[in-house]
């Protein structure tokens, strides 16, 4: 299978801007996806991607009288989706001069055009996400253009990613199936086995080479990731944008005449590329270069990781939400207490901390350094509250969802933990019923009865045969994505 660039895999910096994802410098060696500030940037917008529009452009048509504490408006086209869509800032937090400063890197560093004669006025509006207090100091509200189909990914990126509320627009009320599957869903992982390059060793099973192709997974010791899984589907797990790293070390460094020190730089190299974090952190491993650092920067690569990804790496600061698989389903790399998959836990830790103590950071200020992505550790922490109207399920036993089409569906007991990622987050215990589609195949609609899955979807649990009835008058917890970290409804129903 293999997907191009500029497939869409997930809704987060893809309607949301960069802001939505920025999440201080950390980088993230657990999953070698997309690691830089913003965090999951979504792949790459093309080279020849539209210039940010005009402020007359992308229609604030009729934009009206500005409300009180107005401030001024962001255009700017999203180089995935190619649509408009515009922030609007106001209150207390903003003046001219620094919504202004915000517009001139308001998506993924790139400017948008800056206006202070009206509000936002999209011709095509679908929704608006509403980041902090808008009214108060530094709230503001985006404003999403676009079609039905693209509602699901507006709610999502909105309330999981940028932890704002979003507002449907009336293009949002309507959960018509889909015609046809959108952007690149999530792939789930499977194994891949293919025969020993030319000129290495044969592989450990029966000759051949097996490796996870999932964002924690690693080849075999000292081969390469990329030759023996495909790429293009790990990333379909995290997203992918390119970022240059910082330069890394030059001549004359005296870390190049430390023959131990580079010797250990170079095994950690050898353990990162034999992961998929090579998929998006070495360079000529990825489509269009790597994402903020690189282990082909140079002899001083390392230099390129930012003391939050290396705090990360050495697992001091949390990447547990991102899952991992046990060490003997990955060729013997372990996952569970680094942020880098690793043959050696005690060696990679021993690097990591001198290489600490070399920045002048103790361990103990490593441990306080923010975790990447939060939101993933958010997910399996939600606490779900009463299903809203059109969202639980009907007198006749029909499961009711808001948000659009999705890809997984759960029913829980009410006190079970919130589904997250694969490979450990995503059973929870407590699951009644789990379901989805194939990344083939559409969406699931706005309902369906309890136990009757549609013809394209797949149980997972239970394995086989029924899931228990539920209890009449019992409190049941409804859980639906519209892709992997992708919620649209999230609430507790009482069966009838």
């Amino acid at each position: 299978m293999h997907h191009t660039a500029r497939l869409i895999p997930w809704a987060a910096c893809i309607l949301l801007g960069a802001a939505a994802c920025d999440d201080g410098d950390a980088s993230s060696a657990a999953d070698g996806g997309a690691s830089p500030p913003p965090v999951d940037g979504g792949v790459a917008p093309p080279d020849d991607a539209a210039p940010p529009p005009s402020a007359d452009a992308a229609p604030p048509s009729d934009s009206g009288a500005a409300p009180a504490g107005f401030e001024g408006r962001c255009v700017y086209e999203n180089p995935f989706s190619r649509t408009p869509e515009c922030r609007e800032y106001r209150g207390p937090g903003w003046d001219a001069a620094a919504a202004a400063a915000d517009c001139e890197a308001v998506f993924l560093g790139r400017p948008g055009t800056f206006s202070a004669d009206g509000p936002c006025a999209l011709d095509d509006e679908i929704g608006r996400c509403l980041v902090g207090q808008v009214g108060q100091a530094g709230g503001y509200e985006i404003v999403f253009s676009g079609d039905a189909e693209a509602c699901g990914a507006a709610q999502s990126g909105c309330e999981t990613f940028a932890g704002g509320t979003f507002a449907p627009g009336a293009a949002c009320d309507s959960c018509a199936p889909a015609a046809e599957v959108a952007g690149q869903p999530f792939v789930p992982a499977y194994t891949d086995c293919r025969p020993a390059a030319a000129g290495e060793p044969p592989g450990a099973t029966d000759g051949e080479v097996c490796t996870p192709t999932i964002i924690s997974g690693s080849t075999e010791p000292g081969r390469r990731y990329a030759d023996y899984a495909d790429c293009d589907v790990v990333r379909t797990q995290r997203p992918y944008y390119p970022r240059a790293p910082e330069a890394p070390g030059t001549e004359g460094d005296p870390r190049l005449d430390d023959a131990d020190y580079m010797g250990e730089l170079a095994w950690v190299k050898q353990q990162a590329e034999a992961s998929a974090c090579a998929c998006c952190h070495t360079a000529s491993d990825t489509p269009m270069g790597a994402a903020v650092w690189d282990t082909e920067a140079g002899p001083l690569w390392i230099d390129t990781v930012s003391d939050e990804a290396l705090a990360m790496l050495g697992g001091y600061t949390d990447s547990a939400a991102f899952g991992f698989l046990p060490a003997g389903e990955n060729n013997g790399f372990d996952r569970s207490t680094t942020g880098l998959p690793t043959t050696d836990v005690e060696r990679l830790r021993a690097f990591v901390e001198r290489e600490l103590a070399r920045r002048d950071v103790t361990v103990a200020e490593a441990r306080e350094l923010p975790p990447f992505a939060p939101i993933f550790r958010e997910l399996i922490e939600f606490e779900p509250e009463p299903c809203a109207a059109g969202q639980g399920m009907d007198a006749d036993g029909t499961l009711r969802w808001t948000g659009g089409g999705a890809r997984y569906l759960y029913v829980l007991e009410a006190d079970a933990q919130a589904p997250g990622v694969p490979p450990n987050w995503d059973l929870p215990e407590g699951t009644l019923w789990s379901i989805t589609v194939p990344p083939t195949a559409l969406e699931m609609g706005c309902g369906m009865a309890y136990g009757q899955p549609p013809a394209d979807a797949v149980q997972r649990v239970p394995a086989a045969g029924a899931p228990p009835p539920l209890r009449s008058g019992e409190t049941y917890f409804l859980y639906v994505l519209r892709d992997i970290a992708q919620p649209i409804t999230r609430c507790l129903f009482t069966a009838p």
